[in-house]
């Protein structure tokens, strides 16, 4: 089955929930998508993730993917978060009050 390798999804304001993961994505924008709240971009070769602009994030999956840095300070609504099996060497969480699960 082909995988994605790439996925413009910026002009989506309403989007909600987004699931991409298990393909071969090596970015992915989401910084338009201001209704997200649930992202799971698990298993794809991604270096960078910026949800600096999806503050009514609830859910982020980005497990297996080839992460350095991960900033979450942003999203305060974050109740669960999954990254690992990343090479990521640092992650403040302290802005995450809501956080349930990591």
């Amino acid at each position: 089955m082909p995988e994605l390798t790439e996925l413009k999804v910026g002009k989506n304001e309403k989007l909600k929930f987004l699931h991409c993961e298990n393909n071969q994505l090596t970015s992915l924008d989401v910084s338009g998508n201001e209704n997200l709240g649930t992202l799971n971009c698990s298993n794809t070769p991604l270096t960078s993730l910026d949800v600096s602009q999806n503050t009514k994030l609830t859910d982020l999956a980005c497990s297996e993917n080839a992460l350095t840095a991960l900033d979450v300070r942003a999203n305060p609504n974050l109740k669960n978060l999954d990254c690992s099996s990343n090479d990521l060497t640092a992650l403040d969480l302290s802005k995450n009050t809501a956080l349930t699960k990591l």
